[in-house]
């Protein structure tokens, strides 16, 4: 017998490498969700407890329950109905069965984009509301070729004799299809299945366009969650999740090569059983009753808070988050959303006015507004203050690592210091970068001179080579890592990594910098204006807001609260900006049609070497 040649050592390494590459970031996501430390940067030992805050973080779960239940659903429609168009298009004409696979190839190669905002727009052209039910019609779209494919696949190898001579001995054509078809199929459709139900419960970009009230993913939630930094609650959620798909993985497999036995059909029953059970376990005992539609960024408010207003007013509050400004302005245009309250940023606010999207708020019902700073009332995306009150405020700045840098920092010129060459971050954020340069420069953030724009282009393309990453979501871990020991920031998630690390520094340069403020409005479309106003006036009583910013860690500008507030929180940066700094402070307003002229010269600062 000839003997079997040994595999190359350098090949082994070859194929190990690849398995590496492909599975490591899978394998640092398991480990780091076991990790003793808020951030993710920082190994600080081993602890269950992020399996524990996620198991009781009832938006995450619930997102997770949205997901599951999308992915169900559509996996159990796409699946019938991509087989049957399989099954019918076998037995159709050669001339029909050209043109009809080469329609279905087609919700495949379109980009996502593209199906995400024909849609949204489908949707609102026949008038029907975005929300779970748009997400599942979508989801199907895009998932029936898959199994069609894959079917069609199986088909191809079939062989037809089985069903002629099953029909020979006298079964009519229901028997054949249950008896010789269907199980011949089964490994197939399986596989389909498995394939849709992972493509449904992943999808971001399509649902982050036909997403509605009472139909945020988990997806959404997380991507949302970039602002207000990521926690290590995400990779334990990520990694219950990774476990489930890999017991489907392992059952598909199994399927494939025993078919569907008695002990398969036991092990199959019990998985979707517990799937079913999981997702559907939180509406059988929820009582109907009724609901505010509260649109925010993500862990932008308290639970406690929100669970406090539920037991007092008996109403539900149905949170659904956001990643973007612009996203919510989409939402809003497309005129199909039912949100009651929603928390644009203060540019945002002047747009939305603009556009005749917001409702006029009735003052005379929020009581507890004589609590808030008058220095953040009447600013000017809203100078009466008729379409939205203030939230949170925050602002950008420097943050830094006084213990790797012990030079004072100031200004902004310090993010262009050679001396931390590959070792700064920015933001990846357009108006945040051209802000710090514009600053620089001695210009206006806002600014529309195409000159002043080009000299801040050409600034941004020198500070390139320095610049270690342009990030708006980890930066904080990027200082707590040590991979950045200077970054613009944003002051919130400064503020909690501060926990974290003591020699983190947080500095407004004295050029003058982005005041933020985040505002609670109600839409035009809301449908419960009435609850909206008394949430709001909820929200600004002194002891719930200082309860809400103590556990966000995002300043409220609420006199009342300060003085309830956490130690972290009364040594803000805010309360201690020089005045002539804040003279030289702005607030991000809209640009109009010089956005285009932004948008260009911040993509060729981004494709610069």
């Amino acid at each position: 017998m000839r003997a079997r040649a040994r595999t190359s050592p350098i090949l082994l390494m070859w194929m190990g490498a690849t398995y590496l590459f492909l599975y490591a970031p899978i394998l640092v996501l398991a480990v780091f969700s076991f990790n003793d430390s808020r951030l993710l940067a920082v190994w600080r030992g081993f602890t269950w407890e992020w399996y524990k805050a996620a198991l009781s973080n009832h938006p995450m779960l619930d997102a997770l329950r949205t997901s599951l239940l999308v992915a169900a659903l559509t996996t159990l429609i796409a699946t019938t109905l991509g087989t049957s168009a399989a099954l019918a298009l076998e037995r159709a004409r050669r001339r029909a069965r050209s043109l009809s696979e080469a329609l279905f190839v087609l919700p495949i190669v379109v980009p996502e984009i593209v199906v995400g905002f024909a849609s949204v727009v489908f949707f609102g052209w026949i008038g029907l509301r975005l929300g779970l039910l748009t997400v599942l019609i979508a989801h199907v779209a895009f998932s029936i070729s898959y199994v069609f494919f894959v079917v069609r696949a199986r088909l191809a190898a079939f062989d037809p004799r089985l069903e002629e001579a099953a029909m020979d001995l006298g079964a009519d054509p229901w028997r054949v299809f249950w008896k010789i078809t269907l199980p011949l199929l089964t490994p197939a459709i399986a596989a389909s299945g498995l394939l849709v139900f992972t493509l449904s419960l992943d999808d971001y970009v399509i649902t982050s366009f036909v997403a509605g009230a009472g139909a945020t993913t988990l997806p959404l939630r997380i991507y949302s969650m970039i602002k207000t930094g990521i926690t290590p609650e995400v990779n334990a959620i990520s990694t219950l999740l990774l476990a489930v798909t890999l017991a489907l993985m392992a059952l598909a497999f199994r399927i494939e090569r025993r078919g569907m036995t008695r002990t398969n059909l036991v092990l199959v029953g019990l998985i979707l059983l517990g799937l079913v059970g999981f997702a559907f376990g939180d509406i059988a005992t929820r009582r109907p009753r009724a609901t505010l539609n509260l649109l925010i960024w993500s862990n932008y408010i308290s639970p406690r808070v929100v669970r406090a207003f539920e037991e007092k007013t008996g109403v539900r509050v149905n949170i659904e988050t956001y990643d973007s400004n612009e996203a919510l302005l989409a939402k809003l245009q497309a005129g199909v959303v039912a949100y009651d309250l929603i928390v644009p940023s203060d540019y945002m606010v002047r747009i939305l006015i603009r556009e005749n999207l917001l409702r006029p708020l009735e003052l005379t019902r929020i009581p507890n507004l004589r609590h808030l700073d008058p220095s953040a009332l009447g600013l000017p995306f809203d100078p009466t203050n008729a379409y939205s009150l203030p939230y949170t405020r925050g602002v950008t700045g420097i943050g830094y690592r006084k213990d790797k840098i012990t030079d004072p920092i100031q200004s902004w010129a310090d993010l262009w210091d050679a001396r931390w060459r590959d070792r700064i971050a920015m933001l990846d954020d357009m108006r945040e970068a051209f802000g710090a340069a514009l600053k620089l420069l001695g210009y206006s953030i806002n600014s529309t001179d195409p000159e002043q724009l080009r000299r801040a282009r050409d600034l941004l393309q020198r500070q390139k080579p320095l610049v270690r990453a342009y990030d708006s979501a980890n930066f904080d871990q990027l200082l707590l890592s040590g991979e950045a020991w200077i970054a613009q920031a944003w002051d919130g998630q400064i503020v909690k990594a501060r926990r974290e690390n003591p020699n983190i520094e947080f500095v407004i340069p004295r050029e003058g910098t982005t005041l933020i403020v985040d505002n609670l409005c109600i839409p035009r479309s809301a449908e419960r204006p009435d609850l909206a106003h008394e949430f709001i006036n909820f929200l600004l009583d002194p002891d719930i807001a200082a309860e809400n910013m103590n556990d966000i860690l995002y300043l409220m500008p609420n006199r009342s609260a300060w003085p309830r507030l956490r130690p972290e929180l009364q040594r803000h940066p805010i309360f201690s900006i020089p005045p002539e700094v804040l003279r030289r402070s702005e607030y991000l307003q809209d640009l109009g049609p010089t956005t285009v002229l932004y948008d260009r010269y911040w993509t060729e600062v981004k494709l610069a070497r």
